[in-house]
């Protein structure tokens, strides 16, 4: 049985012999395990162990065969830092195939392609799955509205636009935004002016989310990450090392293109997952081949000058890339007004290169 997070609490009648918990929101997918392992206790079952991924060529069986000295029945979970090896898998399917009595199974992996696998049809067939996404944009402020009731907290019209702007879609971080305005504000009904007043900055970004919003031509939410990567005193190579990345796939693509591919080709030989696909490609439309190649001209000069070969303002330079690579000019903005006579002059270089 697959289920929304959602649906789960609703669904937990009768015990499983495995539950999957997978997604990449963190938040749901904690609460998800959670209610497992509450249920299960509710049901008798009160030994828990842990199971991570290791070397051990069989460890689900060698659990399976260890008898436990303290009750009938354990929870045992297997706990994946990615998706699940083929040979994992397959003792997945053996473990559900021997319907064994002793253990009740919970997996928590990160899924890609594994929905067309034997063993997670047979998942899916004798137990639960559950699969925690990012909630999109439009649905976040129903979310966040839900879980304010819960918590006994009165939210204003624009109480929760000025959550979504803090925690940029981060559910952990808004849930405990809503856990402190429970505490501090009351019965009192809170607004926007309440939220700026009780909570602080929680978006927490990676470089990834980072790379995201700018190839989505989202400049101002992507400059905003960055702006908080900064403050954070994150090491800036591992974002210019994603962004050269991003850019040298364009680039590829539009060698391939230019030589006369259809871009349907191009996307369908670089064996993306289709989400990456669709983000790249809203990228492709908004450049050409010697935008790419100049903005990873310029991405070598930052690299450069993170290692201390060059002389670079490179969070300057970083969000001049960005912006141009989510389809901004960045040049034309206030901010370019104010810099230093080497940073307006790093800037005209790369603003002829680019042909603007």
């Amino acid at each position: 049985m697959k289920l929304y997070p959602e649906q789960l609490a609703q669904n937990l009648q009768s015990l499983k012999p495995v539950y999957l918990v997978a997604g990449d929101e963190p938040l749901q997918k904690m609460e998800a395990a959670d209610k497992i392992r509450v249920f299960a206790k509710s049901q008798g079952i009160l030994e828990r162990q842990i199971l991570e991924e290791s070397t051990n060529k069989n460890p689900l069986a060698d659990q399976a065969g260890t008898l436990s000295l303290f009750a009938e029945t354990r929870l045992l979970e297997w706990y994946f830092d990615k998706s699940i090896k083929k040979a994992f898998g397959e003792q997945i399917h053996d473990f559900l195939e021997s319907g064994s009595q002793d253990i009740l199974l919970l997996i928590t992996p990160k899924l890609s392609n594994e929905k067309r696998t034997a063993w997670y049809k047979a998942v899916e067939k004798a137990g639960i799955v559950v699969e925690a996404w990012p909630i999109p944009a439009e649905r976040l402020a129903g979310w966040l509205n839900q879980r304010a009731r819960s918590l006994g907290i009165k939210l204003d019209s624009s109480a929760v636009p000025a959550l979504i702007e803090r925690c940029e879609g981060n559910l952990l971080a808004a849930h405990q935004d809503l856990q402190m305005l429970a505490l501090l504000a009351g019965e009192q009904t809170v607004t926007s002016d309440n939220i700026k007043q009780y909570v602080g900055q929680n978006a927490r970004y990676s470089i990834y989310e980072l790379s995201d919003a700018a190839l989505m031509g989202q400049a101002p939410r992507a400059l905003r990450m960055l702006n908080s990567l900064q403050a954070e005193g994150v090491y800036p190579l591992p974002l210019v090392n994603q962004l050269t990345r991003e850019c040298q796939l364009l680039a590829t693509w539009s060698e391939q293109v230019e030589a006369g591919s259809s871009l349907t080709e191009v996307m369908q030989g670089s064996r993306l997952w289709p989400k990456r696909q669709k983000l790249l490609q809203a990228a492709f439309q908004k450049g050409s081949k010697k935008k790419w190649y100049a903005l990873l001209q310029r991405l070598s000069f930052i690299d450069k000058s993170v290692k201390g070969q060059a002389n670079g303002d490179i969070w300057l330079e970083l969000a001049q890339v960005i912006s141009l690579l989510a389809g901004t000019n960045p040049f034309k903005a206030k901010a370019a007004t104010n810099a230093t006579a080497g940073q307006i002059h790093s800037m005209a270089d790369m603003k002829k290169s680019l042909g603007l």
